[in-house]
């Protein structure tokens, strides 16, 4: 995340809507089962955030499972989710948190093959740095019915 920013002189209602935003993720993440319990929650600016919410795994983890991949998503939704009910408002703090779930989701589909949906199978290659999903040409009907 960076180093700490004490200057780094934010206004009061920024402070407290990053709090809420912090709050959120934490809230989420704890209320949900088998997620990475909460390490640490700040509001002190860090790099490019304003604030951070930590979780740290209680064991090594070599394969992910649909069920906490699918929490984690919505553990980075709670941020926003938060600032909409506590604050009535939508700030661009928390594009970096849809760029993760995008991300994750897109390859929970593309990569993993855990749709429902598609069905199991593989839309996009490691190899490849254009997918089906990326600036290809194909639509995802022209990918499933390809791999029939």
């Amino acid at each position: 995340m960076g180093p700490e920013r004490k200057s780094m002189v934010i206004r009061e209602e920024e402070r407290r809507a990053t709090a809420y935003h912090e709050a959120g993720h934490a809230l989420v993440a704890e209320l949900l089962p088998g997620t990475d319990p909460v390490h640490k929650v700040t509001i002190m600016p860090r790099g490019f955030a304003l604030g951070v919410t930590w979780q740290l795994p209680e064991h090594d983890q070599t394969s992910m499972y649909k069920s906490k991949m699918l929490s984690d998503i919505a553990i980075l939704f709670g941020g926003r989710i938060a600032e909409e009910v506590f604050i009535n408002q939508m700030s661009t703090g928390a594009s970096n948190d849809f760029e993760r779930a995008t991300k994750m989701a897109r390859a929970m589909v593309t990569k993993y093959g855990m749709s429902d949906a598609l069905g199991i199978m593989v839309y996009e290659d490691e190899d490849s740095s254009q997918g089906y999903f990326g600036s290809s040409s194909r639509t995802i009907s022209e990918a499933s019915t390809k791999g029939r």
